[in-house]
């Protein structure tokens, strides 16, 4: 990870941006279509904008773009090796990509996530090189260190780059750093206690940010900043501090070079005196403001911050939020649909965001979630969607699918059917159980698409005619859309 006011002072930035960006934003739409289906996965976990590439985290690998979103390439498991999707990404200076990977276990009938190790794609190159998920030796005990041994809850959060050195934040095997490329790694505590994830909340890891020579790490415990080379450290804590941070557990770091400030996603750790809110220093952390508590005192937590000149926006799990002042005033971002197509992203919950530079003064924003990626232009006022699926046009056996399949509406939140449409139509999907009892019925009557726009889609949340959660099952699907008619079926567990 990298990283309110309401009203008519946000429907005069929204004017005044919309304005601005209308010429940029009609001659890309009336230039090549993008890829919506080019990304590799759904669900976006990282985003990370550098040298003019758009990086793309996913659960299923990394895709990557550099003409916004019209052509992309991607690396999954079977081309970077190993198992697991994106869990952190860097870019070093010489545009060296470093990515870390986890994936889920059922360990013991309980699910849990491992470490799935590090790759880094030199410049020029196409073979990824893998590295191992730093453990410890069983018999590394030197000076009351309880050493970290398995893979298993030991997933890496965050990488950063200074210079040579390559650092990560990983939440069993704490903070690490490798002077020769990640042949080798050692243990940084910043408390100076002997490490031991289990015994320090200090000691794991969440984030890493490298700015102007200055390291900052993020734990369940606070931030630490050296400067020079992490050799000393300082310590912010939500205790030690008359203006402190908001909570200890430090999720994301980031840093806007535009007013210097180091930004962090602040959250409750074990002090009901902590709040989770979005936490920012101008002093090298020696006072903090905090923004957002009031937007996130329903539990709710902001994910990742990016920046552009004085923007800053905040993805959180209550909406996309945005200050052009200074932090004064914040503004939520208005729900995304795809302009051209009418696709929805369906969730009011963000994983990540980045920013891209467009015609100056304005830039493009990029935004991640479980429902797919989107890219705006124009502060949100019209946004493009991507999502990955296969069109029924590409393969029309059956002319209408549903996924995720199996579907689980406690974790995907919706099943969307996908299907393709030559004109403006009707379409209906009436869903059965196992006894072919009718559950609901869903109707959309949609718009005659724009050439080479015809892929669409509906979706269920998983509930019957009477707002009921179905029961875990075999269900059935009959799709009509215009004057075809189609059979599925949906496997629903929860």
């Amino acid at each position: 990870m990298k990283t309110s006011g309401r009203g008519l002072g946000i429907l005069v930035m929204l004017l005044l941006t919309t304005m601005g960006m209308a010429q940029s934003i009609l001659q890309y739409r009336l230039g090549e279509a993008p890829d919506r289906r080019g990304i590799i996965g759904n669900a976006i976990t990282d985003l990370l904008y550098r040298h003019g590439r758009l990086l793309v985290g996913t659960g299923y690998g990394l895709s990557m773009t550099t003409d916004l979103g019209r052509s992309w390439v991607s690396w999954g498991p079977s081309e970077y090796g190993g198992r697991g999707g994106v869990s952190a990404m860097a870019v070093a200076d010489d545009a060296t990509l470093w990515i870390a990977t986890a994936y889920d276990s059922t360990i013991n009938g309980t699910d849990l996530q491992v470490g799935g190790g590090l790759r880094y794609l030199p410049p020029g190159s196409t073979e990824w090189v893998y590295i191992p998920q730093p453990v410890d030796a069983r018999d590394d005990t030197v000076g009351g260190k309880s050493p970290t041994t398995t893979r298993v809850q030991n997933v890496t959060f965050d990488i950063a780059i200074l210079d040579t050195q390559v650092w990560i934040a990983s939440f069993g095997g704490g903070i690490r750093r490798s002077l020769d490329g990640g042949q080798t790694w050692e243990v940084i505590t910043t408390d100076g206690k002997p490490f031991g994830a289990l015994q320090n909340l200090n000691h794991r890891g969440f984030s890493v940010m490298v700015e102007n020579g200055n390291i900052w790490v993020g734990t369940a415990d606070g931030i630490s900043k050296s400067a020079d080379g992490g050799k000393t450290w300082m310590r912010f804590t939500h205790q030690n501090q008359g203006q402190p941070i908001s909570g200890n557990w430090v999720i994301a770091l980031a840093y806007n070079p535009y007013d210097r400030s180091v930004w962090a996603a602040t959250l409750r750790a074990e002090d009901p005196e902590e709040f989770n809110a979005i936490s920012r220093t101008r002093n090298g952390g020696l006072t903090w403001e905090v923004y957002l508590a009031e937007e996130l005192a329903d539990g709710s937590f902001p994910r990742y911050i990016a920046f552009f000149d004085s923007a800053v926006y905040v993805a959180t799990e209550n909406g996309l939020y945005k200050t052009i002042d200074d932090g004064n005033t914040w503004y939520q971002l208005p729900p995304i649909r795809d302009a051209v197509t009418g696709e929805a992203v369906l969730t009011d919950v963000f994983y990540s965001v980045a920013t891209a530079p467009a015609r100056a003064p304005f830039h493009y924003l990029w935004v991640g979630s479980s429902d797919g990626l989107a890219m705006t232009g124009d502060n949100g006022y019209t946004w493009t969607v991507f999502r990955r699926f296969v069109s029924t046009r590409e393969r029309t056996d059956p002319p209408v699918y549903a996924y995720p399949n199996p579907f689980s509406p406690l974790r995907h939140e919706f099943v969307r059917f996908q299907f393709d449409i030559a004109g403006a139509t009707t379409v209906t999907i009436e869903i059965f159980n196992f006894a072919m009892e009718k559950v609901i019925t869903l109707t959309e009557s949609l718009a005659a698409p724009e050439a080479g726009s015809d892929d669409r889609s509906m979706h269920w949340d998983g509930r019957d005619s009477n707002r009921r959660m179905v029961d875990n099952g075999v269900y059935f699907f009959r799709a009509r859309v215009g004057d075809r008619v189609s059979w599925g079926k949906i496997v629903i567990i929860n």
